[in-house]
């Protein structure tokens, strides 16, 4: 009697932890984030072509990295989805990352924040692992006061007043600190631009580009070309972040 009682609960907890199974298989899918980076129009290919940044200045792009973190969906329901944990680090060379899994439903837009926001900005990158996308020690100032860089370009900058390439200026800015966190709220999808429909077991993507030209909109390359210091110029530090929400465009 009692190896028949045991022999049916056993059964029936292959039976629940099946069911769990199929009911979570059944009910989410995978989410990807496309990003290119450019210069206006022009997708950057390489670190010595001199792009134009559409109001008639023209630099490189040798280092474009942020950080994405905070990545949440938005139904068309009004319900949301957070990515929690989430944390990519967008690089030139890098266009696609997982994101994750996500409750089936129909997403017309997506928000998430460029930066390291808690207790994870004041952590070194040596208390990760080698895999995850904060042990990155040159996206890191060197302290657990001062933390991470949320985003850091590089380039050189033609300075010449007829943008003829004779006179290239080298430029770093790196931002960071809890004034310059910055959440991205993306516009909602009408129109020709179709909502996210994510189906169980399916793959979406969230197709963007990220504009470093808009980004250093209002930069003088020939006054201010090195920002390397969270507390260096943070009036210059507040006119980049400022700029972090335009820089984003669906593609």
């Amino acid at each position: 009697m009692k190896t028949i009682l045991v022999s049916s609960f056993i059964a029936g907890l292959v039976l629940f932890a099946s069911s769990c199974k199929t009911k979570d298989s059944n009910s989410t899918g995978t989410m990807y984030i496309h990003l290119h980076t450019n210069i206006d129009t022009n997708e950057v290919a390489d670190d010595t072509t001199l792009y134009d940044d559409g109001t008639g200045r023209h630099f490189s792009l040798s280092t474009g990295k942020f950080y994405l973190t905070d990545i949440t969906l938005h139904n068309v329901t009004g319900t949301t989805y957070k990515f929690d944990g989430v944390y990519i680090l967008k690089t030139i060379e890098t266009e696609q990352y997982l994101v994750g899994q996500a409750p089936v439903g129909t997403y017309d837009y997506v928000t998430f924040t460029v930066g390291v926001s808690g207790a994870d900005n004041s952590k070194a990158p040596s208390s990760f692992a080698s895999s995850h996308a904060l042990s990155a020690g040159d996206m890191w100032f060197g302290n657990t006061t001062e933390g991470y860089m949320f985003l850091k370009a590089e380039g050189k900058a033609d300075t010449t007043a007829a943008q003829n390439g004779t006179n290239l200026m080298p430029f770093v800015y790196e931002i960071g600190t809890a004034a310059n966190l910055k959440t991205v709220t993306m516009p909602v999808r009408t129109g020709s631009l179709t909502p996210y429909i994510l189906t169980a077991g399916g793959t979406q993507y969230i197709h963007m580009a990220c504009d470093f030209g808009k980004l250093l909109s209002g930069v003088n390359f020939k006054t201010y070309n090195s920002l390397t210091s969270p507390t260096a110029n943070p009036a210059l530090a507040t006119t980049i972040a400022n700029n972090i929400a335009g820089m984003f465009d669906y593609e």
